[in-house]
């Protein structure tokens, strides 16, 4: 039997293995130099701090973006359904000794206090209502109802006088002939500026791209270096980086500032943002009736547009060199993150002579931190703003903390920390927060320390948040109380309708039109009011008024 064997010829079996050969150097190649590319060994110290810097500008962008989308999240609710809100303070307790015994009866009388201020507000419908109601030892002594729409604003004490008293608007010229007060066509709400002043992200990303890339072109090579061999460290989290530096010379500085201001001189999309928002809210100022408002034309706003970069230009032009540099010092990961910056003004020989601006944002697995530090130097007066966030999630629940420090050297000093717990689960998200505040300034050097605790409820019916806060004051003097405190409940339900009453003489006196016989009737009826109040509450009074008429 005859068999056949299958051979390969010597040549088409070269050109195979080659083939073999060529795609796993091709592989091993772009291996290579995806690795090389990582490693930066292919980029210059610009190309590498560029893009950094674009990765962290998208950063920033997607960060800021989503802080306002959690921020409407939030404020939805508000603008778009009637609230209803019920606040309590409780429990006032004064920490100090009472100096003689009538001060004790007060103070035991402030524990039994209660001040409770209800709330409605809708926003669609432009509308308020509610009231404040002093409550002593389980009874309410005293309220105030007021309500508030486009054009009226009333009140009323009706344990005095059943009847509102109201303010309409559209009387405007009556009040200003009988009274001298200038009153608008209607009130401004915080949604009517908001509107007017809001920006589009995409809006504004268009306008700042062209200076981006004006900066990028304007950078030289040589004032960029780069150490690859830097180590990070911050918070318990270390990584290799590459440490970038940029430095300006003062001319270089002036130079990149010449060319962004005689750019921003003449940029419509700049101007135009800038101006929108302007025209909107002296539109808005004047079409309220706010009388004091002097809105410029679109060309007078150019003039004034112009002239700031003019006297900029100017003010370049006129300044003396020297021999200082702008230094930027960064760290950045391998995944062009810039996970420090620091901002300084060097002296000559390279000794750093004041930071502008430090920051830190990281992210570590489940951990995030940010830090941002404001310096200022102003002849000898040193100040520091900083803001600090730090923070854990793990599936449904975030723990951390947030400090706010503003340091002015022989002036004032706030240094607020938090800490907080949040946990969601479907549409309910619960939160505690635990905070201190330390106050001290020039003219009052003791401390002021405020303490609380708080936890809150949020679902989409409402918000409910409790706790405590307390106010101690260091240094306090011996007749002085050493610390207040006092419960804080607050309830919150969307949704609630919203009744404004309707002002009717039978209901209401409208005090654009008032007479001076209905006046006076309205204080005698006050006064009769005031009498039997004071007859159904007599055991309180006779307790509060000793210790008020104390010398």
């Amino acid at each position: 039997m005859e068999t056949t064997t299958n051979v390969i010829p010597p040549r088409k079996r070269f050109k195979k293995t080659l083939l073999v050969i060529g795609a796993a150097g091709i592989a091993v190649l772009g291996g290579l130099g995806t690795a090389y590319a990582k490693l930066d060994l292919f980029k210059s110290a610009k190309t590498v701090y560029l893009e950094a810097e674009a990765n962290n500008f998208a950063q920033l962008s997607d960060d800021i973006s989503q802080s306002f989308n959690e921020y409407e999240e939030y404020i939805k609710p508000y603008l778009e359904k009637p609230v209803h809100s019920t606040t309590e303070l409780s429990q006032i307790t004064v920490d100090g000794t009472p100096p003689n015994p009538q001060a004790e009866k007060i103070l035991d009388l402030l524990k039994s206090a209660k001040l409770v201020i209800q709330s409605n507000v809708d926003e669609s419908k432009r509308q308020q209502s509610g009231g404040v109601e002093v409550h002593l030892k389980d009874r309410k002594l005293l309220t105030l109802d007021y309500f508030i729409d486009d054009t009226k604003i009333g009140f009323r004490l009706p344990d005095f006088y059943p009847k509102y008293g109201y303010v309409d608007l559209k009387d405007r010229d009556t009040i200003k002939e009988r009274f001298g007060e200038e009153l608008p066509k209607r009130l401004i709400t915080p949604r009517d500026l908001y509107e007017a002043v809001k920006v589009p992200r995409d809006e504004v990303a268009d306008v700042i791209k062209p200076y981006a890339l004006l900066y990028a072109e304007s950078l030289k090579d040589s004032q960029v270096t780069m150490n690859k061999n830097a180590s990070f460290s911050e918070e318990g989290y270390q990584t290799s980086v590459r440490e970038v530096t940029v430095t300006f010379t003062d001319e270089e500085a002036k130079a990149l500032m010449t060319k962004i201001a005689e750019k921003a001189k003449s940029d419509d999309k700049l101007f135009d943002l800038v101006y929108g928002r302007y025209h909107n809210v002296a539109s808005l100022l004047k079409d309220s009736g706010y009388q004091d408002v002097k809105e410029l034309s679109k060309e007078e706003f150019k003039k004034e547009y112009v002239k700031v970069f003019d006297d900029m230009l100017a003010d370049l032009k006129r300044t003396t060199g020297t021999n200082d540099q702008l230094k930027m010092v960064m760290l950045i990961n391998s995944d062009d993150e810039i996970l420090s910056r620091k901002l300084m003004i060097t002296s000559e020989q390279g000794k750093e002579e004041q930071n502008l601006w430090q920051s830190v944002a990281f992210a570590n697995g489940a951990d995030k931190y940010r830090r941002y530090s404001l310096y200022v130097d102003d002849h000898g007066e040193k100040g520091e703003m900083t803001f600090r966030y730090k923070g854990t999630t793990h599936s449904d629940k975030t723990t951390g903390t947030i400090g706010v420090l503003v340091n002015v050297e022989r002036e004032a000093k706030l240094d607020l920390s938090t800490t907080f717990e949040i946990s969601k689960q479907d549409k309910k998200e619960t939160g505690t927060y635990d905070f201190t505040l330390n106050l001290k300034s020039e003219d009052h050097p003791e401390d002021i320390a405020l303490s609380g605790r708080f936890s809150t409820t949020k679902t989409d019916s409402g918000r409910d948040s409790e706790g405590t806060i307390k106010l101690n004051f260091d240094k306090a003097a011996p007749d002085m109380p050493k610390g207040i405190s006092l419960n804080v409940k607050v309830k919150e339900a969307f949704g609630k309708p919203l009744n404004i009453p309707a002002m009717t003489p039978e209901n209401a006196v409208n005090i654009a039109t008032v007479t001076d016989e209905e006046i006076m009737s309205i204080q005698q009826e006050a006064g009769t009011a005031a009498q039997s109040l004071m007859m159904k509450h007599q055991d309180l009074f006779q307790e509060l008024m000793p210790a008020m008429l104390m010398p």
